[in-house]
């Protein structure tokens, strides 16, 4: 092998060496891009969530106040306008029939 052939050797595996350098470095660029916008679309999704998370919350304590409880059952019919409960007693008197005495 001549000189020549040496030195066109060298200068073609020196170019690939580096066009491989350069397709590393662009394929690892790319990914660490989309990894960047994956976080960052999952940090705007968690952020949503959490803003509708507290929304609900608020909602629920503001739906479980008492008086607001007293305001449903009133309107449900369930409460009287002189708060008292309105429907069937939750106990019964029970009558249990006699024994016949049998003949």
């Amino acid at each position: 092998m001549s000189g020549r052939q040496r030195v066109l050797l060298m200068v073609v595996g020196g170019l690939l060496f580096l066009a491989s350098f350069a397709l590393l470095f662009t394929l690892l660029s790319t990914a660490t891009v989309e990894q960047g916008q994956i976080v960052q679309h999952l940090s705007e999704t968690r952020a949503a969530l959490a803003r509708g998370n507290a929304a609900i919350e608020e909602a629920i304590a503001r739906e479980s106040a008492i008086p607001r409880l007293q305001e449903r059952a009133r309107s449900m019919g369930f409460i009287s306008s002189s708060g008292e409960p309105v429907g069937p007693p939750l106990s019964l008197p029970i009558t249990l029939p006699l024994r016949d005495p049998g003949p």
